[in-house]
């Protein structure tokens, strides 16, 4: 099966998100949501709950096809986070 990772953190664009994680599955991918933490629930900027279920310092990138790094608040976190 194809693989695919989607990236979250807090403040993630909501839209940016749903629409390439249920477009990938009906396309046949197996969908990871990657956060800082697996296990962790993120809010998205409208309020959209979203759940990892896999931590970045988990993920072999070479396993996956495809990866979506939804816009908002989210990519700006990370570039200033020291881990």
């Amino acid at each position: 099966m194809k693989k695919a990772l989607i990236l979250v953190g807090d403040g993630f664009e909501d839209a940016e998100f749903l629409y390439p994680y249920y477009r990938l599955q009906e396309e046949g991918f197996e969908v990871d949501v990657v956060g800082n933490e697996g296990g962790k629930l993120f809010a998205g900027k409208r309020g959209y709950p979203v759940k990892s279920n896999k931590a970045a310092k988990d993920v072999k990138i070479d396993e996956y096809a495809v990866m979506v790094v939804p816009g908002g608040h989210a990519p700006d976190k990370w570039r200033m986070d020291d881990n």
